[in-house]
């Protein structure tokens, strides 16, 4: 049985993560000359909210990236990406050390922050909510794992039953009969075992453009909540990801099917409710 890790080893995965940033960091600059590093650091990697210059929670809504303690930061990362651009572990090692006072200002309120899974309803799944009221055909959803120390994959029915809840739920507000999603876990191939050939047939390309959120930074992080060393390693060689985020979507009807066959689940009471043309929104 998986154990909950410790405030230890959160800090270390805190310091894993922003290392492994600011190795993205100078790579990205590198192959893309024409973006500057205060761009890279406010638009790909999310080092300032696992610093204590950010006051709120895990996800703040609106990172306040003027103030002057970041403005500070930024200014002497600059400093050391000059001095060390071409010398990657140099770099990382100077701002690393540049970070890393922030970072242990800001772990154990990091360690005892909950709120990756406010509004999740349906366990690790989340759907985004509508309030004006009109039929909506498809639900757009996210992933998180509700499940932590435990991988969302440990138990075969857990996300069977969660994707279930949600076709429900969605269905009784908003008459919804398809669902859709963009993220890494599209590229997985376990992931994909959940979803009719229907999803797999709409799978989009890879979007390779990073963005600071962990619809491609998820992967580095384990069913525990600690630092991915495999993925990790797998970036420092390659230069990549492992995983790039991609779109897909499916109908209700064929997910419910594929649901039942594949993962015997039938929880019932799930009628297929399509939105007439001019109902949707």
């Amino acid at each position: 049985m998986a154990i909950q890790k410790t405030l230890e080893e959160h800090r270390e995965y805190l310091y894993q993560m922003v290392r492994l940033k600011l190795f993205f960091l100078r790579n990205w600059l590198s192959d893309h000359p024409g973006e500057s590093l205060q761009e890279v650091l406010r638009k790909r990697i999310d080092i300032y909210r696992k610093t204590s210059i950010n006051s709120g929670l895990l996800n703040p809504p609106k990172p306040d990236f003027d103030c002057t303690a970041w403005l500070e930061l930024e200014r002497a990362l600059q400093k050391i990406y000059d001095q060390f651009h071409d010398v990657p572990t140099e770099f990382e090692d100077a701002g690393f050390a540049l970070f890393r006072k922030t970072i242990d200002e800001r772990v154990g309120k990091d360690y005892a922050d909950s709120s990756r899974l406010a509004g999740y309803q349906c366990g690790s799944l989340r759907y985004n909510e509508y309030s004006d009221g009109a039929k909506h055909e498809t639900a757009s959803f996210h992933i998180a794992n509700a499940l932590q120390p435990e991988s969302i994959f440990a138990d075969p029915q857990y996300m069977p039953g969660c994707l279930w809840e949600l076709m429900r739920q969605t269905q009784e507000k908003y008459g919804c009969s398809r669902l859709a999603t963009t993220t890494w876990l599209n590229s997985l191939p376990r992931w994909l075992e959940l979803f009719p050939q229907e999803w797999h047939d709409n799978l989009g390309p890879e979007n390779t453009d990073v963005q600071w959120n962990y619809g491609w930074w998820g992967q580095f992080i384990t069913a525990r909540g600690t630092f991915n060393f495999k993925y990790g390693d797998w970036m420092r060689q390659t230069g990549r990801m492992p995983f790039y985020p991609r779109s897909s979507s499916c109908s209700f009807e064929n997910l419910q099917k594929h649901l039942q066959d594949k993962f015997h689940l039938n929880l019932g009471g799930l009628p297929v409710h399509r939105v007439p043309a001019e109902e949707k929104h």
